[in-house]
């Protein structure tokens, strides 16, 4: 096998593996069941219209001859933004870090303060030996990491469904959740595209560094295609395992999730080494598919927030891993409270909106001209990211209490992205 077509395979696995995160396996189920065949067929078109925007931004870094950093810096002038999605990707780090390591210690430890503070750094150990001693293969370790996430995702399924009874009067209730069609309102339409948007990832530069590192012998679509289908496939794994998962338990219980939003999927996640407590291989398979859920996330944006650090700061790799972990663990001394987690977390989806409209940014006042489609595609994405992130913002602030901050800390990054140009360290010369 040839050099581009090894890592033409690579890059799949590592735009499959970014783009499936911890919600993918227990958010996607959910919407599944929740709206039926109706909202499976409305989440694809989303989903469609969202991979032709990353394949938009990759083939415009490609075309620019430009590093992705410098598409802010030199050529749009915008080097806020660039820095206002760095913000967001060092948020995500310090909440998302304790999640994927908490898949392997919160039955030793808890979910507390402590014990994510002490998931973070742990998580942040591995993460930072792997991008400062891994270096030239730090990509091909996050491929393989995908592969093995991947295969465990699909071994777990059949593992599921071949181990846990069957109970026909639950499962003819799932099978009827999943094939019913369901008039289109709004809130599916809502939902719908919010799947999507996780489902691609956009909103952390990811496809514009993807680009930087790609040439004319690698075919953007095929990549970018590829790894997102095999996402939504192991969407449709995940439904089969959270389906038999419940299957000990009770018609009522599967509501219980299906309608609980974030929060009841969260909760299902914490219930199952109970519901599954005769199974330990099971709950082991399903520990092992999280955990890397998590890592195959974590690694391309931490890779993504380190290439923006050395770009603006002009470090070497080692310095710039250690700007990026530092911050992200001084976030994390104080977001660590459950509480505090969560309400940064609402303030990282509300950002993660107007930083894919950041995102798109390049794509629409390059050089390179689009077509009417890519145009009236891009177009199209940034309305209903702004439409997204308005409805988000309302929501939080409408929500009261520590929520409010969540509003107020996204208000100051997206700001900081549309007015803070004076403020970064560049030379417009340059």
């Amino acid at each position: 096998m040839d050099e581009v077509k090894k890592w033409t395979i690579y890059l799949i696995f590592l735009v499959a593996g970014f783009a499936t995160g911890i919600g993918s396996i227990g958010l996607f189920p959910q919407f599944w069941l929740q709206y039926g065949i109706t909202g499976i067929i409305v989440h694809v078109v989303f989903l469609t219209m969202l991979t032709y925007v990353a394949i938009l931004e990759a083939e415009t870094v490609m075309k620019s001859g430009y590093y992705f950093v410098e598409l802010y810096q030199k050529v749009a002038k915008r080097p806020s933004m660039i820095m206002a999605i760095f913000a967001a990707i060092v948020m995500f780090l310090s909440y998302y870090a304790a999640n994927v390591m908490l898949t392997l210690v919160s039955p030793l430890l808890g979910t507390g303060a402590v014990a994510r503070l002490i998931a973070k750094v742990l998580m942040f150990v591995i993460v930072f030996v792997i991008l400062t001693r891994a270096k030239e293969n730090t990509f091909a370790i996050m491929a393989i990491g995908s592969v093995i996430f991947v295969i465990a995702v699909a071994i777990t399924a059949v593992a599921f469904k071949l181990q846990i009874p069957e109970n026909a009067t639950f499962l003819g209730m799932a099978k009827h959740m999943l094939i019913a069609r369901h008039a289109i309102t709004l809130d599916l339409i809502k939902d719908a595209a919010l799947r999507a948007i996780y489902g691609v990832g956009l909103g952390f530069a990811f496809y514009l560094m993807l680009g930087s590192f790609i040439n004319e012998r690698f075919n953007a679509k095929l990549i970018i295609g590829t790894g997102i289908f095999i996402q939504l496939l192991v969407g449709v794994l995940s439904t089969i395992i959270v389906v038999y998962g419940l299957g000990p338990t009770t018609p009522e219980r599967l509501l219980q999730y299906v309608y609980g939003g974030d929060e009841g999927a969260i909760q299902l996640m914490s219930e199952l080494p109970d519901i599954l407590s005769g199974y330990p291989a099971l709950i082991a398979l399903i520990g092992i598919s999280v955990f890397f859920a998590g890592v195959t996330s974590l690694l391309p944006t931490a890779e993504v927030g380190l290439q923006i650090v050395e770009s603006t700061l002009r470090v070497g790799r080692n310095r710039a891993a250690m700007y990026l972990i530092g911050a992200a663990l001084v976030i994390g001394l104080m977001d660590s409270p459950p509480s505090i987690a969560d309400m940064a977390l609402k303030a990282v989806i509300i950002i993660t909106f107007f930083m894919a409209i950041f995102e798109l940014y390049p794509v629409i006042t390059s050089k390179e001209k689009l077509s009417t489609l890519g145009l009236v595609v891009a177009g199209t994405a940034a309305l209903l990211f702004l439409v997204g992130g308005l409805y988000a913002l309302a929501t939080v602030f409408r929500a009261g209490g520590v929520y409010v901050a969540s509003g107020i800390l996204a208000v100051v990054v997206i700001a900081f992205g549309l007015f803070g140009d004076k403020l970064v360290p560049w030379t417009p010369s340059e």
